[in-house]
């Protein structure tokens, strides 16, 4: 299956104490032997990226996880002006945070469910997309 992956999971994957840790990880594992495939917004791979330089991960174990969860058949989607508008309506309406709107347009406009650890999100981003937990 396809799914928008929020940052949250993979983050929550790495996190051995995370109460989330055993779902996420399972999750992704998927991710990564290809059972499923991600669809992220570019801004993915700063905010996980920067997620796990703050907990403490070296560069190069930080390069090596984003690339195996942005590197085919997982696809990174750019945000562009249009994108960002459609974006921005979702944040004001579901009065999202400017990310998570992001999260939400893209399973939205994809057709994908979203898979996130996040209540927020999940909660108000419902009545754009189905939300999925890891």
């Amino acid at each position: 299956m396809r799914f928008v992956l929020d940052a949250s999971v993979a983050v929550a994957a790495q996190r051995p104490n995370d109460p989330h840790h055993q779902a996420a990880r399972a999750r992704i594992v998927r991710f990564l032997t290809g059972e499923d495939t991600a669809l992220v917004p570019s801004l993915f791979v700063v905010e996980v990226s920067g997620a796990l330089a703050r907990l403490g991960f070296e560069r190069a174990k930080i390069v090596r996880i984003v690339d195996a969860l942005t590197a085919y058949p997982h696809q990174v989607v750019t945000v562009g002006p249009r994108s960002a508008r459609a974006a921005r309506a979702i944040a004001i309406q579901a009065k999202l945070r400017g990310p998570d709107a992001l999260y939400v347009w893209l399973a939205r406009r994809s057709g994908a469910a979203l898979c996130t650890i996040d209540p927020e999100m999940a909660a108000r981003g419902a009545a754009f997309c189905e939300i999925s937990a890891p």
